[in-house]
């Protein structure tokens, strides 16, 4: 069974909660334990006072000395005592011989002392505390000796005692209160952990810490592998965030920029201003460490107030080129050039048979240039209805011309005006790119017939492009990478054309088959399903 993990308000509630229970409960039982203590202490202490102050009492001391109980006034000042406090709940005055002459109960004046803890202060003459059972019941009880005040005489002794039963009953109050405002103390706690729990996960926008580190992850693998230079200031112009890729177009070597002035890093910056008009500015040209840069700067907000900025920025010559690779503009400029190169050199041999008088000659070349051309002309024409790719084949074909390759189109090629999802621009960048390839490995090639072959037909179903060469073929070694981006075997290529022409391929659900013979040439089979014409 899959194990469900734990939400992280959950965690925080049950942590907060589980603090909260054992600080509360920790501190009730220390509180308690000290309570009871200072409870027992405080009430020691007043039987013991009242019993002091009635050993000395004039009253006490000269009723024992009458040693008659009914006639003195002790009694009448015990019962005083006892209504007038309420921290001692029984006292016994009694003579050394353990006769009451005061006691809680008048029916009980003049017999003897019960519990038997009394022999230490009839012998010794102590004060002192101890616990016995009386007729009262259990009791914690206080001695005090009764003096003659004139001959120092022991006369007799006081007791004042508190019932353990009651003792018990004011301990068990104040625990039950005790427990009482831990209970509200613990309620106010869960209250609080359970706000604290929400109010971390509104503040974490609901995300979970592995959601949190997956974000983290992911942007920083987004970061990486994000061409364009990026930077994010705060409000204080402070740097937040800075990609390598940013350092390197910016020219810096120090990485350690976090938390540093963005002026202080880079003084050329815009971001400021963005921050404080709060407009943002997109495609604008710039110039750092002589470089033309593209750059978009955009406000951060949180609701209506501005928190920072971010800016994304790219070398405007790398975003030129890769224009004109994804679009095949470069192709055909490059295809139109070598027929403008190829046309000015005919015009250039003309020129010559001209001038030194072959003019039969001139003519010769003219017509058969005219013928070549115009056959060449025709069979594009006829078959290829998309002036765009009519215009990169032709220049391809003056382009082999100039290297002394032979460019053979296949008659039963055919290819209509493109109106559907295979645009003009896909397919200039592949056949281009394709035929390109060809040409290298031809030229580099040691036999003498330089030849390719292009095949370009289209059906109801698909388009299918062959371009064959007889060139010197791909190393065994190297076949698994030719679609790699950036991979070449020619030096000073970027590596960028095989790897379009598949990107191209696999987004419009087609297929490119690869038949390599090293030293022999190389096959490259596309077919491309048509979608519906727009």
């Amino acid at each position: 069974m899959k194990r469900v993990p734990i939400k992280l308000q959950t965690k925080i509630t049950v942590l907060v909660i589980v603090i909260v229970t054992i600080s509360i409960y920790t501190t009730m039982y220390f509180a308690t334990r000290q309570m009871v203590s200072n409870i027992q202490r405080e009430m020691d202490t007043n039987i013991m006072n009242v019993a002091q102050v009635l050993a000395n009492s004039a009253i006490v001391i000269e009723g024992i000395r009458t040693g008659d109980y009914e006639e003195s006034a002790i009694q009448p000042f015990v019962e005083k005592i006892l209504a007038t406090t309420e921290q001692v709940e029984v006292i016994v005055v009694a003579d050394m011989e353990g006769l009451r002459y005061g006691h809680n109960l008048r029916e009980r004046l003049g017999q003897r002392f019960v519990g038997g803890d009394e022999l230490r202060v009839l012998e010794h003459g102590d004060s002192y505390l101890s616990e016995a059972t009386g007729t009262l019941g259990r009791q914690i009880r206080a001695f005090v000796p009764v003096y003659d005040l004139d001959t120092h005489e022991q006369l007799g002794f006081v007791m004042t005692a508190n019932l353990t039963q009651t003792i018990r009953g004011i301990r068990r109050q104040r625990v039950i209160t005790i427990m009482l405002v831990s209970s509200i103390g613990l309620f106010l706690g869960i209250i609080g952990a359970v706000l604290l729990a929400r109010n971390i996960k509104k503040i974490l926008l609901g995300l979970e810490p592995e959601e949190i580190s997956k974000l983290y992850l992911e942007k920083q693998g987004m970061l990486d592998a994000i061409h364009e230079g990026i930077i994010a200031i705060d409000e204080n112009l402070q740097i937040t965030l800075i990609n390598d890729s940013a350092t390197k177009l910016l020219g810096t070597q120090n990485t350690d920029v976090i938390g540093k002035n963005v002026l202080d890093v880079f003084p050329t910056s815009r971001l400021p201003e963005v921050l404080r008009t709060g407009i943002a500015e997109y495609n604008r040209e710039q110039v750092i460490n002589n470089t033309f840069i593209i750059t978009n700067r955009v406000p951060i907000t949180d609701g209506e107030k501005i928190v920072g900025a971010i800016s994304t920025f790219r070398d405007k010559t790398l975003i030129t080129r890769l224009a004109e690779e994804v679009t095949g503009v470069r192709l055909v400029v490059d295809a139109l050039r070598a027929n403008t190169h190829e046309f000015m050199n005919k015009l250039h041999v003309i020129l010559g048979l001209m001038e030194i008088g072959e003019l039969q000659e001139a003519k010769r070349f003219i017509v058969n240039v005219r013928e070549n051309q115009q056959q060449i002309i025709s069979l594009v024409t006829e078959k290829i209805k998309d002036p765009a790719i009519i215009g990169l084949l032709l220049g391809k074909v003056s382009r082999a011309k100039e290297l002394g390759i032979t460019m053979n189109i296949s008659e039963d090629s055919c290819l209509e005006k493109r109106k559907d999802i295979i645009n003009s621009n896909t397919l200039i960048t592949i056949i281009g790119n394709l035929i390109e390839n060809a040409m290298d490995a031809v030229s580099n090639s040691r036999e003498e017939d330089k030849t390719i072959d292009i095949s370009i037909r289209e059906s109801l179903e698909n388009i299918r492009i062959e371009v064959k060469d007889v060139g010197v073929g791909i190393e065994e070694k190297d076949r698994p990478y030719i679609f790699d981006r950036g991979f070449s075997t020619k030096e000073g290529s970027r590596g960028i054309g095989l790897a379009l022409i598949k990107e191209m391929v696999e987004n419009l659900g087609g297929n490119i088959t690869v038949i390599d013979h090293v030293e022999k040439g190389t096959k490259f089979s596309i077919i491309l399903p048509k979608g519906e014409e727009l």
